[in-house]
């Protein structure tokens, strides 16, 4: 409720500042914000996902470009709270996975990631754009669970169940393009909107759970929509 507050609040805050503006200012005047040479963000939604997001970035020249980057870490710690301790259940006797895609439970969670984009501005008022880029993140998630190893005993080969804690490496590449309103304002405050889609690609051990349930998961492969919004401020 105090995060939905918030941002009403920034909306509103936004909205003001946008209808102080004179009537005089027009497309071919592009307001002083759009002027400024850096910018500096960050995308409160990301906290959903466990991730603190910044943007930082970079007008090309004096055209309509601009060049995004934005660094991203994720840190999380038992999300399991209320469900089984270990990644599988046990159940007469043996494991299942068995409502387990409802929530892939881990221990802790860790990842660091970048964003590229090319952003570019569609109007003179530098208010609506469209971007497009690549995006790489790694993840290391720990979690309670059983592992297959092998191991070589007097020249033979044998599998075995290791029951303890294990790390699941997830390599996740992806293409990000997106529309977006960046509310023009005189000031160096700097508050946007955007939507649009990713398509990832994900790499992990086949041998450990892929963490792979829906769009949202850390390690899922396919097409995800994206959305949220960016509050931060430019400089010269």
């Amino acid at each position: 409720m105090k995060k939905a507050f918030f941002f009403v609040l920034v909306w509103v805050a936004s909205m003001h500042v946008y209808a102080q503006e004179p009537a005089s200012v027009t497309d071919d005047k592009p307001y002083m914000q759009t002027q400024k040479k850096f910018t500096f963000a960050v995308q409160p939604f990301q906290l959903i996902h466990n991730s603190l997001r910044y943007d930082f970035e970079i007008r090309l020249g004096n055209g309509p470009g601009w060049l995004q980057f934005g660094p991203a870490f994720y840190y999380s710690e038992n999300n399991n709270q209320n469900w089984p301790t270990h990644y599988y259940e046990w159940k007469d006797n043996y494991y299942t996975e068995e409502n387990f895609h409802l929530h892939e439970p881990y221990v802790e969670l860790k990842g660091v990631g970048l964003d590229i984009n090319y952003k570019h501005f569609l109007n003179a008022r530098r208010s609506t754009y469209m971007a497009a880029g690549l995006s790489y993140t790694r993840f290391d998630i720990k979690y309670n669970g059983k592992l297959w190893e092998d191991y070589i005993e007097d020249g033979l080969m044998y599998h075995t169940f290791v029951e303890g804690f294990h790390t699941q490496r997830i390599d996740r590449f992806g293409f990000n393009h997106f529309i977006g309103y960046q509310i023009p304002t005189r000031s160096a405050f700097l508050f946007d909107m955007f939507g649009g889609y990713a398509i990832r690609f994900s790499s992990s051990d086949k041998n450990k759970p892929a963490f792979d349930a829906t769009m949202f998961s850390y390690g899922y492969t396919g097409f995800a929509l994206t959305i949220g919004i960016r509050i931060g401020f430019g400089v010269r």
